[in-house]
């Protein structure tokens, strides 16, 4: 593993457990429906979250032919759009505040965000 893994798995970690941590009662910062809001601690520890997948994100278009490689061109290309799907039903799953659809899209989206990042944080 490189030290880039190690930095954007450290940034990842500490914003999730900042999400985590209890809100105290701090008004939402962002009403997104009648169950999720984030406060101030939360979009700090989501903003974290993000900035590494950002990064995540890039690296895997820039080695985007190590991915292709190790999964296929089609089967990329499927899990890309499955990916993009998934990131709208986490957007829907806000809005609807169902929880079902909100953690199961964020699972397996997830999950192919690692499978990913293998090909590109592996050392050959």
């Amino acid at each position: 593993m490189t030290k880039t893994f190690w930095i954007l798995f450290v940034v990842f970690l500490a914003g999730l457990i900042i999400l985590i941590l209890p809100d105290n009662d701090e008004p939402s910062v962002i009403k997104l429906n009648k169950a999720h809001g984030p406060s101030s601690v939360d979009l700090a520890g989501l903003l974290l979250m993000l900035g590494s997948w950002l990064v995540s994100y890039v690296l895997v278009f820039i080695h985007r032919k190590k991915v292709i490689k190790m999964f296929g061109k089609g089967n990329v290309t499927l899990l890309c759009l499955l990916y993009f799907i998934l990131v709208l039903g986490i957007a829907i799953g806000l809005m609807l505040s169902s929880e079902w659809i909100l953690w199961s899209c964020v699972t397996i989206a997830f999950m192919i965000n690692v499978a990913f990042l293998i090909p590109v944080f592996r050392r050959n």
